[in-house]
């Protein structure tokens, strides 16, 4: 019995730490928007938004294994074990996001892809130091990144840009914003040190969460525009289900017993897996 909870325990902290729940977060939001623009999607393209996301998400982690002691020291001890192995891993993960392309034949988004990842390697060497000079640009730009799936997306079939996949990509981009921003709320004190303007140290936790709070109802907006003028199904109106989501992560964050890689690294992670989940419900319900 000891044996299997050991077991358990590694397998759901290698989910949680080691990247696979952002990774899968990050297949559930280009399969959401999927639905939205009617593309019938393929293993293929969600095995390379996994895949991608993983090379990059652990590239960061493992970077900045030493800094997240401090803040998320359950994570960093796990990651540890990792770091001497970190060029390999990376390196094995970027040539499997190459191979499935190459076999699918698909070129220009392999150029599109290992541009998106060779920006995030950039991010974390080089540009998150412009937050020092640039309030919320460490929180822009992930943000950025994240929404730049749902071009691979269009670019990977052929859809040309349109009111629709410019409502998702306000979508997508305020959604993630609103996660990113928060969770940064952890790293305070650890961003205080490097000097780094966040929105969580410009504002402060309070007023940054009334601020996310404002941002979480606008999000609603380019859904409901998009089901207003026929460009979205009538299951897309499910998507209103991660507003009451965020606001549910918001009030747990005041919650002084609150675990804090429950609430960051479980809660607010798992919300873009979730839009998967609402949006099917709404195709079974309609």
């Amino acid at each position: 019995m000891r044996k299997i909870k050991k077991i358990l325990k590694l397998i759901w902290e290698e989910f949680i730490y080691g990247g696979h729940l952002l990774s899968l977060g990050a297949v559930s939001v280009v399969f959401t928007s999927s639905i939205l623009l009617n593309i019938q999607i393929t293993w293929d393209c969600l095995a390379v938004v996994y895949v991608g996301t993983l090379a990059g998400c652990l590239y960061g982690r493992l970077k900045d294994v030493d800094k997240d002691s401090l803040t998320n020291p359950e994570r960093s001890q796990y990651l540890k074990k990792y770091v001497r192995y970190k060029p390999l891993i990376v390196f094995s993960l970027i040539l499997l996001f190459a191979g499935i392309l190459l076999y699918f034949n698909k070129i220009p988004i392999l150029l599109f892809g290992l541009l998106l990842i060779l920006l995030i390697f950039l991010y974390e060497e080089f540009f998150k130091k412009f937050t020092k000079r640039i309030i919320g640009f460490k929180n822009f730009v992930p943000s950025l990144l994240f929404t730049l799936l749902v071009v691979l997306l269009s670019l990977y079939y052929s859809i040309h840009f349109s009111l629709s996949l410019c409502l998702i990509l306000i979508f997508v981009f305020l959604r993630e914003f609103i996660g990113i921003s928060f969770s940064d709320i952890k790293d305070i004190e650890n961003d205080k040190k490097e000097k780094l303007l966040t929105f969580a140290i410009f504002f402060g936790k309070e007023k940054l969460i009334k601020i996310l709070s404002i941002i979480n109802l606008l999000a609603i907006l380019p859904i409901v525009v998009g089901f207003y003028f026929n460009l979205f199904p009538k299951s897309s109106l499910m998507l209103f289900f991660p507003t009451f989501y965020a606001f549910y992560y918001f009030k747990k964050s005041k919650d002084k017993n609150v675990n804090p890689t429950f609430l960051y690294d479980v809660l607010v992670d798992s919300e873009d897996i979730l839009w998967s989940f609402f949006i099917l419900l709404g195709n079974f319900l309609v």
